[in-house]
């Protein structure tokens, strides 16, 4: 492992500070194109949706599987918390959120150290969203209000995450180089 030419571990800042984005014209050919700031955000979130959705897919099954309670339960909570993540996370890896903590621009790299970072972290964070936003509403008495904790919970893991994630990297670069 190594860092980045920019200096920053474990990031992609490409996407944030720049205007194209990789492009598929089928037959194997790959290029890169100028996008809208439209096209890109959508560009953006598909990229996202599979970058959140596969590692988080132990405790999406576990929550569709195992929650039956109606209404305002863990399931809504989860798309909630799920939905939230793709969407900042999108908006992080396009560079119009700045993650707070951190200087670097946009969204977390994809290495294979990062990819079990990514496994817990956003595991954890779903089922937090999915359990403990149903617990909070419950305690203050109103369950409708587990989507917004959910939401809340979601949109503050999601803008820490790329600083967890450069702490991560640092400590496992640190590790092997010892």
């Amino acid at each position: 492992m190594r860092e980045r030419d920019d200096g920053t571990p474990g990031r992609q800042t490409g996407p944030a500070t720049s205007t194209t984005r990789r492009s598929w014209y089928g037959h194997g050919t790959l290029t890169r194109v100028e996008k809208s700031p439209v096209n890109r955000y959508l560009h953006d979130v598909t990229y996202v949706f599979a970058d959140v959705s596969i590692p988080s897919l132990p405790v999406l099954v576990l929550v569709m599987l195992s929650s039956t309670e109606p209404g305002f339960g863990p399931v809504p909570a989860t798309m909630v918390a799920w939905a939230t993540l793709v969407v900042v996370a999108a908006a992080i890896r396009g560079g119009w959120i700045q993650p707070p903590a951190t200087d670097a621009p946009g969204w977390v790299a994809v290495t294979p150290s990062l990819v079990a970072v990514r496994l817990i972290y956003y595991n954890l964070v779903l089922f937090a969203a999915a359990y403990g936003s149903v617990a909070l509403a419950d305690a203050v008495g109103t369950p409708a209000a587990s989507l917004g904790f959910a939401f809340l919970i979601a949109l503050l893991a999601t803008l820490l995450f790329p600083r967890v994630a450069e702490s991560a990297y640092r400590w496992l670069l640190a590790a092997l180089d010892q």
